[in-house]
């Protein structure tokens, strides 16, 4: 079995298909609350090792030797004191050389890691409290750097949010790499996501998605240090009795804890303000196992000694008898790189599938059930283009391509300039979105069928599909390739995005292409091939109406030969 840390996404989808199905279905409804940690910044940010050995190098470049009360060294000295070294460690550290030169090295890091808290309150006596954090490493060139791209974590979790179902996130973290994900996908003036730092800000309700940044955020440091110095939460002394300090976040994090299950990503759980959140949580709603679904999932390799504490709170009347069953339940072995690109194309193809039904009304249940598996084989073929260690180049790609795919079949236009990369399907969960009365007439459903019957028919043999460059003006939202032919396929949701899928020359006359519509075909736009189906030579535009070819289908495979006529491949 892969570990956390080499799993792909196909693999992970398969988790998510099979013992984590639960999971899957539930972020598909918006139903989770998700955690993050340092851990989803791997790669991206300097790790809490790193970080120790930049404060321990700072005091000792500091220290003056000849000066027995030297407030350098003391500060150093109680850092160091915190490990509980014996006389023979204390030997073998000299303050006159770099950290990276001590024979301890590796050893001392790894203890200050999960001493950090601790650690950033041993201040140098006449230095502010905070002095550590904001001059020991510089939090602000750290963690506000503009240079710093997201990765496929941050990718992943801003296209769930632009999905509608990842509306609730909390964040240990004081990078601004979820809010410049959605800022890349969404466009910059798009209002989909608030950052809550101060009590103040939960007033404001006009975004769709809140990111609860409970530890602060260095960029608004940064921009504003008069007012977010002080809200960067990373010394112990700020995390014990924090509840107490910051009621009105605390009350929120509270509510999450309680109302909706937790994803915890890249999160240890170490500190003792997020333990009391879960605590207070399962007082007040203790949760009783097995929960529906999951009401703790950690993406990690395996269970953190204090992850099981968090469990062991949250499940204390089952979880002495039941701890093996309780932590196989939590432990998703996908880190957050490979499981949030998994999620959202799970959720992608889990709101095709739940849309198609109103297309194909007169289909039965078990040969829909079908065209769903024509849909998930055309996700995980998708998704086994993501080679190992690509996961970030994968998914800047697949949201490009999807983007650009959505704006043709709602605008018949490519994204214009400062729109984001990514269109959702809808900013709704799931079932929020089979009652929105505009689903109908969005043509959402007939794109969902015509996706499917693309993958029915590859996996009958009839065609086989590829993704064309975006940056190719002519290329449609898939490649199909007949016994006879190729062909650009494009969906149109209205006759108005069809007309301008040909105005704009993405699909002319001429052009062996498809533009499948999704309701009626106007009459003037109608074009009758000018060769036979199965010629191999060029045949023109062709354009039909999927709700036309399904609306008196009563078997799939009479809708399939129907698709296939029209398509003339």
């Amino acid at each position: 079995m892969p570990t956390a840390l080499d799993i792909s996404i196909v693999e992970t989808l398969a988790l998510l298909d099979g013992a984590f199905s639960e999971l899957a279905d539930g972020v598909a409804e918006d139903a989770y609350a998700v955690w993050l940690g340092a851990g989803i910044s791997f790669g991206k940010l300097a790790a809490l090792a790193d970080l120790a050995e930049e404060v321990v190098d700072h005091l000792r470049v500091r220290i003056d030797p000849g000066d027995p009360t030297c407030r350098w060294k003391n500060s150093l000295d109680r850092i160091l004191g915190l490990m509980g070294l014996t006389p023979d460690d204390w030997a073998k550290i000299d303050y006159g050389s770099p950290m990276a030169a001590w024979p301890d090295r590796q050893s001392i890091r790894a203890r200050l890691v999960v001493q950090y808290a601790r650690m950033l309150d041993q201040n140098p006596a006449g230095e502010r409290e905070d002095y550590l954090v904001w001059n020991g490493f510089d939090v602000v060139a750290k963690y506000a750097d503009p240079t710093t791209d997201p990765g496929p974590e941050h990718l992943g979790l801003a296209a769930l949010i632009l999905e509608g179902v990842a509306s609730d996130t909390a964040s240990a973290n004081w990078d601004g790499l979820v809010e410049k994900a959605v800022g890349i996908l969404a466009g910059a003036t798009a209002n989909v996501l608030q950052a809550r730092v101060v009590p103040a800000d939960v007033q404001n309700n006009l975004a769709r998605a809140r990111l609860y940044k409970f530890h602060g955020c260095a960029i608004l440091a940064g921009a504003d240090a008069a007012v977010y110095r002080e809200r960067l939460v990373g010394r112990a002394s700020q995390i014990h009795g924090w509840p107490d300090k910051n009621p009105v976040m605390a009350g929120k994090l509270l509510d999450l804890a309680i109302s909706k299950p937790t994803l915890m990503l890249g999160l240890s759980a170490q500190d003792t303000n997020i333990q009391g959140i879960f605590v207070a949580a399962a007082k007040q709603l203790p949760a009783t196992f097995p929960t529906h679904p999951p009401a703790v999932v950690l993406s990690e390799d395996k269970v953190g000694v204090d992850q099981r504490s968090l469990l062991q709170n949250f499940y204390a009347n089952d979880y002495n008898a039941r701890s093996g069953e309780i932590e196989a339940s939590a432990l998703l072995r996908a880190y957050a790189r490979a499981l949030l690109p998994a999620l959202w194309l799970h959720v992608v193809c889990t709101k095709l599938s739940a849309f198609m039904a109103q297309a194909a009304p007169g289909l039965p249940a078990g040969e829909l059930a079908d065209l769903r598996i024509a849909l998930r084989r055309l996700r995980d073929t998708g998704a086994a283009a993501a080679a190992p260690e690509e996961h970030e180049a994968f998914i800047l790609q697949a949201l490009a391509v999807a983007g650009r795919a959505m704006s043709l079949f709602r605008d018949g236009r490519t994204p214009s300039a400062g729109a984001g990369l990514y269109s959702p399907l809808t900013i709704l969960s799931v079932t929020k979105s089979l009652g929105d009365p505009t689903l109908p007439s969005s043509g959402l459903p007939q794109l969902g069928l015509g996706i499917a019957l693309l993958g029915r028919g590859g996996a009958e043999g009839l065609w086989t599909c590829a993704i064309a460059d975006p940056a190719e003006p002519k290329s449609g939202a898939v490649t199909v390739t007949g016994a006879g032919r190729t062909a650009e396929v494009f969906f149109a949701a209205s006759a108005q995005a069809a007309a301008r899928l040909t105005m704009a020359g993405h699909a002319s006359q001429d052009d062996d292409a498809v533009i499948v519509h999704s309701h009626e075909v106007p009459p003037a736009a109608a074009r009758t091939p000018s060769v036979a189906p199965g010629r191999t030579g060029r045949i023109g535009l062709r354009e039909f109406s999927l709700s036309s070819l399904a609306d008196p289908a009563t078997s799939l495979d009479e809708l399939l030969l129907r698709f296939k006529a029209e398509m003339a491949l």
